[in-house]
């Protein structure tokens, strides 16, 4: 999905997409951890699945065995769902882990799937990567 770089980024931080996220999904590094929620989020809601799986660490529940069906699953996923909203409730960090907790708005058709979730960051080299979340 190409996305225009004065719309509103998709993480709803309120910036325009050039300011915000872009950057991340073009390869700047992110240095806090609820900066990379938001660009993983914005990336969910662009379809820009490589930057999902680049993002994840490599110990995470979330990796699929096969990178192809992983791909696709979050494909699929962007294009069932509306991003409606994201509000961020908490972030702690220390040195080489940190956690974000979030509610996501979601909605698939008329369903609302929305969601609050603590995700669970660690630290590899000078990059954080998303490694797990509680959803309740």
């Amino acid at each position: 999905m190409k996305v225009p770089p004065n719309a509103p980024c998709a993480c709803h931080s309120g910036q325009k997409y050039k300011r915000c996220c872009r950057p991340y999904h073009r390869g700047a590094q992110v240095g806090q951890p609820e900066l990379l929620m938001r660009a993983r989020y914005a990336a969910f809601s662009y379809g820009l699945a490589a930057y999902v799986m680049q993002t994840t660490h490599p110990s995470s529940p979330s990796i699929e065995a096969d990178p192809a069906a992983w791909e696709r699953s979050i494909l699929e996923f962007a294009r069932d769902t509306r991003f409606a909203g994201l509000e961020v409730e908490a972030a702690s960090a220390s040195e080489n882990e940190a956690s974000v907790t979030f509610r996501a708005m979601l909605w698939q058709g008329e369903r609302d799937v929305s969601f609050t979730e603590r995700s669970r960051f660690l630290r590899e080299g000078d990059r954080w990567l998303y490694h797990s979340g509680v959803v309740s």
